[in-house]
């Protein structure tokens, strides 16, 4: 199931005992196709298609997508061990395993009717619906998400500082500020994550932090863009992160089951916010900075394809609303769209301090931080 990198281990398929043979061509998306065979491309398409069946527990075809996964694990161990992979083959592989690993592991549709239905579709041999279990309509979670914060995402986006940084008129240390304040918030936020997924049902449905990770990601381009001194030189965060930074460490702290939900609002908006729209920003910076500028955090390594991603995230997304989280979906789209205002205000902050929507104000009178950004370099070229 998981592409030409895992030929070896899906070659030995056909070796196997028949019954497993069989568990492993279960899968009607499949269909008995050599997995070896596949390309990359097919691959990722076909598990896209699976039937809404694999994600109940008790049918063949979900034992079938447990065995794929467990046969990946096995392959990534030993081709790390044997070094017969490239870094990169193994971390895009690592991905697809531990995504399915995540969907494998969410909560089952509570509907009994459904999973009677899914079993049926397997074990009866009927042909079962395409596409893993989603509600792809108006009423979907990810779709009320994305219609419910679209004021708000417009608003963000047409800040002047983002306008700016795309049109490369943000200098490398008024970048800096910005990446300053999402450190901030990256640590809060996967802390937070962390924390609440042991006890929050839809945090843990949607939280991958290998694949997602931005804490180290960010560091590493501060050093870059601000030097080894950059938390003496950029100082603490600005004061709207600080209040988005107590938000979101309020809600990790809560026993409450409803209120921990909320960070997924969170990590819906900063996550998919750097799939989406981070990696065109990510392009105009290299585009103004230089090809060799260090641009960790709009990196993800560790998923094979943003695109493909992005659509199991969707998916996790739309499964909790018929879990047992039972989340609010009303709370979720409310706090996504504090979240939004969160950033929005952040980088309004950071036109008042690099000079952008006003006149800046004398380095003698000026905060901090202003002072450093203005001395920096002009706002129009960047440093």
């Amino acid at each position: 199931v998981v592409a030409k990198h895992t030929s070896q281990s899906m070659a030995a398929v056909s070796t196997r005992p028949a019954d497993e043979r069989e568990l492993l061509s279960a899968c009607p998306a499949l269909a008995g196709t050599p997995l070896a065979d596949l390309r990359s491309s097919d691959v990722k398409k076909k598990l896209l298609s699976m039937p809404v069946s694999h994600i109940f527990p008790g049918t063949r075809a979900n034992e079938a997508l447990t065995a794929a996964v467990a046969a990946g694990r096995a392959r990534v161990s030993r081709a790390s061990s044997e070094g017969s992979t490239s870094d990169a083959d193994d971390a895009g592989l690592s991905a697809v395993i531990e995504t399915l690993a995540n969907l494998l592991s969410a909560p089952a549709l509570k509907d009994e009717r459904s999973s009677a239905a899914a079993r049926a579709e397997v074990e009866g041999g009927s042909p079962p619906p395409r596409g893993l279990p989603r509600v792809l309509s108006s009423h979907s979670l990810s779709a009320r998400l994305k219609s419910g914060t679209a004021d708000a995402h417009k608003d963000a986006e047409n800040v002047q500082y983002v306008r700016s940084l795309l049109r490369g008129k943000v200098s490398r240390q008024q970048y800096a500020l910005l990446l300053r304040d999402l450190h901030h918030v990256y640590v809060a936020l996967e802390a937070a994550l962390d924390a609440a997924a042991d006890r929050c049902e839809a945090v843990r449905a949607i939280h991958f932090p290998s694949q997602l990770g931005r804490r180290e990601a960010l560091a590493l381009d501060l050093e870059a863009h601000a030097g080894g001194g950059w938390r003496e030189t950029l100082g603490p965060p600005s004061p709207p992160c600080a209040e988005y930074v107590a938000r979101i460490t309020e809600l990790g702290a809560s026993t409450e089951a409803s209120e921990a939900a909320l960070l997924v609002a969170h990590a819906y908006t900063r996550y998919l916010g750097d799939l989406s729209g981070g990696q065109i920003i990510a392009k105009a910076l290299r585009r103004h900075y230089g090809a060799d500028a260090a641009m960790h955090f709009y990196r993800f390594d560790a998923i094979a394809s943003p695109s493909a991603f992005k659509k199991v995230y969707r998916r996790a997304l739309d499964e909790l609303m018929t879990s047992s989280a039972a989340v609010d979906a009303e709370a979720l789209v409310a706090e996504a769209n504090a979240a939004f205002s969160f950033n929005a205000r952040i980088f309004r902050h950071l036109d008042a301090v690099c000079g952008l929507a006003a006149p800046a104000p004398s380095p003698s009178a000026a905060a901090p931080e202003v002072a450093t950004a203005a001395a920096a370099a002009p706002a129009s070229a960047p440093a």
